[in-house]
């Protein structure tokens, strides 16, 4: 199971299968993988009897359940509570992705990989670091997202634990937060009896400073965030010694031991998550500058967006929150919309995030509400575009269904 999804990964899944993906989004919540597992075995039957009462044979899709079935176990003993899961599957392969945001269930089996929910994960992430600096041992971590992944960090001396007897040391001195020194740090002040505190407090500074040094010698040219977890006397130490260029203000403050890296990476993205409002704020208001001009630069019907996608959207907004069924050919430009989800059909709104990122365009998903217009899906053009009310290509129709 995947931990994280970039722009590269998200292009090669969003490929067209002429025999069909089956697309699954699944919440886990509190009840934890083996509950999520058994929630998928419903799913997966539930989706051979919609087969069933639809007339169509089973062995259409034989081999999308039995992929998606082979992720089943995987999903109870790897998944982790207070997490979602989205699962892929085609007849010859299945690929799952377990996300630390909240989903909604969702089922779709058609020509293309149902993406949509997946694009603030690719969108809205930032790279950065997590230095656990725990009392058993100490952890570097590359943040995508919410998700963790673990670094080796050769060099590094052992926990505090081992190295400084440290339970002894916590229980005969009190350390406080002291006053800004260089750089507007705080430094630890020592409560103790004199000399062996002192002594304590430079113990841990050699210790900070070795984990530093490997630190530096791991990620020799970083300069995106770490982000500290430790309790609040270690940080301040760590942050007065280190020479790493992009410490982030905010800490996660407790002893790592509590926390699952799920947890982790949850609470470290947001310290570090990009805000992306503004841009947003700049692009819809660019949106609406062009609108108000009537310019035809700007589309917000399906049908004059899914055209444009394929190259010419610079911008798309589009509903997270909002599905439009049916099925669309962008080599003939025949579209047929649904009011309610039949069988093969693609969210028609996935297609247009789809088509728009494979030609490099911008993609802004977010709830409906702060969608502009009313189909769940908005497009600035490029320029140089034909207009958005132009002809459709020979053969194109629009059906309602």
């Amino acid at each position: 199971m995947l931990e994280y999804l970039t722009r590269d990964m998200f292009l090669r899944l969003a490929e067209p299968a002429s025999e069909g993906c089956l697309s699954i989004y699944l919440p886990v919540g509190e009840a934890g993988g083996r509950a999520a597992a058994n929630r998928l075995r419903q799913i997966l039957r539930g989706f051979e009897q919609q087969l069933d009462a639809q007339g169509v044979a089973p062995a259409t899709v034989a081999g999308q359940l039995r992929a998606a079935r082979d992720l089943v176990e995987d999903l109870a003993h790897r998944i982790n509570d207070h997490a979602a899961c989205a699962l892929f599957a085609w007849p010859d392969r299945s690929v799952s992705y377990r996300l630390a945001g909240p989903v909604a269930e969702l089922v779709v089996f058609g020509q293309w990989p149902h993406l949509k929910p997946l694009v603030p994960l690719v969108t809205e992430r930032g790279t950065y670091y997590v230095l656990s600096l725990g009392k058993a041992g100490v952890q570097l971590f590359a943040g995508k997202g919410a998700t963790l992944e673990p670094l080796d960090l050769p060099g590094a001396p052992s926990g505090l634990d081992e190295v400084l007897q440290y339970d002894e040391f916590e229980r005969q001195y009190q350390l406080h937060p002291g006053v800004p020194g260089k750089g507007g740090e705080r430094g630890p002040v020592f409560h103790g009896q004199g000399g062996a505190a002192d002594e304590l407090k430079s113990q841990i500074q050699r210790y900070c400073q070795q984990i530093d040094r490997a630190l530096l010698r791991a990620l020799p040219e970083a300069r995106d965030p770490l982000v500290l977890c430790g309790t609040d006397y270690v940080l301040a130490i760590y942050r007065a010694v280190s020479r790493y260029p992009a410490i982030a203000d905010a800490a996660i403050v407790g002893s790592p031991a509590r926390l699952s890296p799920v947890e982790l990476g949850a609470r470290a993205w947001e310290i570090v998550r990009p805000d992306t409002t503004e841009a947003r704020r700049a692009a819809r208001e660019r949106y609406e500058a062009l609108a108000a001009r009537n310019n035809h630069r700007v589309a917000a019907k399906l049908s004059l967006i899914l055209p444009a996608a394929a190259g010419q959207v610079d911008t798309l907004f589009v509903a997270l929150d909002r599905e439009q069924w049916g099925r669309y050919n962008p080599a003939t430009g025949e579209l047929l919309l649904h009011e309610t989800q039949q069988l093969g059909d693609d969210d028609l709104l996935n297609l247009a995030v789809v088509l728009t990122m494979q030609c490099s365009g911008t993609v802004y998903a977010a709830p409906a509400s702060e969608v502009p217009g009313e189909e769940g899906c908005a497009a600035i053009l490029r320029p140089g575009a034909p207009p958005a009310g132009a002809p459709a290509p020979a053969g194109a129709s629009a059906e309602l269904a």
